[in-house]
């Protein structure tokens, strides 16, 4: 680290500091407050990102997932700038009347100071608590400096929603230092409820035994280009059904979940498909009739990264996904 940065953010002073907001919280509420800590949660975003609503996510994780919650902005400048402070997300639970706080470290930092970052935040990370990166900005995973954040963490987790050419995610995600075991897609953690209409089809136990059965799947998707969730849908189903299933993807107007519009399966004596109708409503229909209508979860970024951060562990399903995913995408 520079000594002009080295002089104004050191982890023992922020440290110093989060241990005196502790010491305030507590002597400004007669009740005392409870300090809450299951994880250390790296998010790295660029500046110019909305503020408010990532606060209001962050904000409203920690009530599930209680972390120390360390935010890096980004700033886009030639000049090396580096700033740090503290402070404190407080909720009062209802029918309680003690504070639940979890600890908050914002830093800005230009991109060339990335390095420097890293080498503040290691000494920041809770000990024997899992670690986690989200890097939901594209342009920052291209960054020479980039690389030195993800020593930091366990698992990475990025978000291939309405990049351009989303595709790409998948040898990104693939491409990453073998030390980087975990990694994840908040697109994956949003297919989650096609995933599930999909496997309610065959709850029945006749219809079950005519998964083997299946030799076609199409999927339609929304936009001009093949999203990553259509890939990673496709892997999936290469996954459950077996490498010599069809999958064809076509693009289709209309409403759409996760960028996926209607999922069709083809085989002996079945003909299913899962199609939304309108707004995160979807109809399921087997054989002709109607089996279902679901109403699938808002799919905003609260609600994929609350999946990815209850799964603590490593993830076979995406692991195993994503190299059939890629291969797809290679052989197109």
């Amino acid at each position: 680290m520079s000594a002009a940065l080295a002089s104004t953010v050191d982890p023992e002073r922020l440290l110093k500091e989060l241990r005196t907001l502790w010491r305030d919280l507590g002597k400004d509420d007669p009740n005392g407050v409870l300090r809450a800590c299951a994880m250390t949660l790296i998010v790295v975003v660029d500046e110019a990102s909305d503020a408010a609503i990532l606060g209001e996510t962050i904000a409203s994780l920690m009530h599930d997932h209680p972390s120390r919650a360390i935010v890096i902005r980004v700033r886009q400048c030639p000049e090396q700038v580096l700033e740090a402070r503290v402070f404190a997300q407080c909720w009062m639970p209802f029918g309680r009347r003690q504070q639940i706080c979890c600890e908050q470290v914002e830093f800005i930092a230009s991109a060339s100071a990335l390095a420097d970052v890293a080498s503040v935040v290691r000494g920041l990370v809770v000990p024997d608590l899992p670690s986690i990166l989200y890097v939901p900005s594209e342009n920052l995973w291209v960054l020479p400096t980039f690389g030195a954040l993800l020593p930091l963490a366990e698992k990475i987790i990025v978000d291939s929603c309405g990049l351009h050419e989303s595709g790409k995610i998948l040898d990104f995600l693939s491409d990453l230092p073998t030390h980087v075991e975990r990694r994840a897609d908040l697109v994956w953690s949003r297919l989650t409820p096609w995933r599930q209409a999909i496997a309610r089809i065959f709850e029945d136990a006749s219809r079950a035994r005519r998964i083997q059965g299946i030799n076609s799947v199409e999927i339609h998707f929304s936009g001009k280009e093949q999203p990553a969730a259509v890939w990673y849908l496709g892997g999936w189903f290469r996954h459950v059904l077996g490498g010599e299933v069809a999958v064809k993807m076509s693009h289709k107007d209309g409403p759409e979940y996760a960028s996926i519009a209607h999922v069709a399966l083809s085989g002996r004596d079945l003909e299913a498909t899962v199609e939304i109708t309108s707004r995160n409503t979807a109809e399921t229909r087997v054989n002709g009739e109607s089996l279902e209508v679901t109403v699938f979860p808002v799919a905003n970024d609260e609600y994929a990264l609350r999946q990815e951060l209850a799964f603590s562990g490593r993830d076979p399903l995406f692991r195993d996904v994503l190299l059939l995913a890629r291969r797809m995408r290679g052989s197109h």
